[in-house]
C-alpha cells in the first residue's frame, strides 16, 4: 500500500513471517533477498497491487541462471519516486497468475515449493527498485521473527516501515434529558475534549 507520506508498505507475501535467510546467508555470502519459512504448497500472496510482468516454469533439472529461481513470478507495482518497483517470488511449486495479469495486494499468486536451486520448500522474496535488488525489510513492517540468532545477524541494514494505526472507533452516546445546569456542564466537558470543535456534539431542546 502507499502511505499518506508517499512511502511504500508492502504486505508480507505469507501469512507467517519467519525469516530463514536474511540479506546475506549465514556464511556471509550474498543473498540479496530474504527467505521465509513455508511448507510445501503454502499460499503465496501479492505484496501490493501490480501487474505480473514475468513468469517462469522450472525445467526440473537446471539450477543455474534464471532457472535457479525455479517456478517464479515477478510483479511490477506503481512507480516509487519515479523509479520502477517490483517484487519477485521464487522456488514456487505452482503459479496461479499469468503474465500481463493485474493482481491486487493480498491476492493468491501461487504456492511455495522447492523448485530451482534450493534445498527444501520455502519462499524466496525479492524487492527490485530501479533494476537493483534492495533489502525487502526496508519495505515491510516489523512483524517478523527469525529462525535463530545466527540468521538475525544477517538481516542487513534496514528500517522497518511503520504501519499506520487504525482509526479510532467512535461510539454514539446519548445523554438525557438533563437539567439546564447539567447540560451546560456536559457541554463544557465536551468543549475541553475538543468534541465541540470537531462537530461531534449535538444537542436537542426538549419540549415542555
Amino acid at each position: 500500500m502507499r502511505l499518506s507520506n508517499g512511502e511504500v508498505l508492502l504486505a508480507w507475501p505469507l501469512a507467517s513471517h519467519i525469516i530463514t535467510a536474511g540479506w546475506t546467508y549465514n556464511d556471509g555470502g550474498a543473498h540479496n533477498a530474504i527467505d521465509l519459512r513455508a511448507a510445501l504448497k503454502t499460499p503465496v500472496y501479492a505484496a501490493e497491487d501490480g501487474t505480473v510482468t514475468q513468469t517462469q516454469l522450472w525445467d526440473g533439472v537446471t539450477k543455474t541462471g534464471m532457472q535457479s529461481y525455479g517456478v517464479m513470478c515477478r510483479v511490477k507495482h506503481a512507480d516509487y519516486k519515479g523509479g520502477e518497483l517490483c517484487t519477485r517470488y521464487a522456488h514456487l511449486t505452482e503459479l496461479c497468475v499469468r503474465r500481463g495479469e493485474t493482481v491486487r495486494e493480498g491476492q493468491l499468486i501461487g504456492y511455495s515449493g522447492a523448485t530451482g536451486d534450493c534445498y527444501g520448500a520455502h519462499l524466496h522474496f525479492e524487492v527490485i527498485y530501479r533494476g537493483v535488488r534492495c533489502n525487502p525489510l526496508n519495505w515491510l513492517d516489523s512483524d517478523f521473527t527469525v529462525k535463530d540468532a545466527a540468521t538475525g545477524t544477517h538481516l542487513g541494514r534496514y528500517t522497518s516501515v511503520e504501519r499506520p494505526r487504525p482509526a479510532a472507533q467512535l461510539q454514539k452516546l446519548s445523554i438525557g434529558p438533563v437539567s439546564g445546569g447539567d447540560a451546560r456542564a456536559i457541554c463544557q466537558l465536551a468543549d475541553r475534549l475538543g468534541l465541540v470543535d470537531a462537530g461531534l456534539v449535538q444537542t436537542e431542546p426538549v419540549a415542555g
